[in-house]
């Protein structure tokens, strides 16, 4: 019985060697790991892997226009959507300063100074 275990298991590891050493390498294939893409200093919004939270994530994009991160297409840029929250931003502050006030223009000299006035302007 033991001799049955062993004669398979050396059969095994020649079967194995056998296959290993017969398998042709394609000289089309690369056989290093290819490299990183470069990314260019442009900030992205990518539409497939910016995810849902208020704050979008943001990526670069590579050499060939895709995303680094996950290689879409579908993406802004970054800089667009922060000039359009700063004009949102100023929009709002503008609103909010003009609904404060009611149009009204309140005299800071009184009515006895501004005959005077307009008595030196006149002489």
């Amino acid at each position: 019985m033991d001799t049955i275990i062993v004669v398979t298991a050396i059969a095994l590891t020649l079967a194995c060697l056998v296959l290993l050493k017969s398998r042709t390498i394609d000289p089309d294939q690369l056989v290093q790991r290819r490299r990183v893409p470069l990314t260019l200093g442009v900030q992205i919004i990518c539409g497939d892997c910016s995810g849902e939270s208020y704050q979008p994530n943001r990526t670069y994009l590579d050499l060939n226009g895709h995303c680094a991160r996950c290689g879409g297409s579908n993406y802004l840029l970054a800089s667009v959507v922060a000039s359009y929250r700063a004009q949102a931003r100023a929009q709002r502050f503008r609103e909010v300063h003009a609904g404060s006030s009611r149009g009204r223009v309140i005299p800071f000299e009184g009515p006895v100074s501004r005959a005077s006035r307009a008595k030196r302007i006149a002489v």
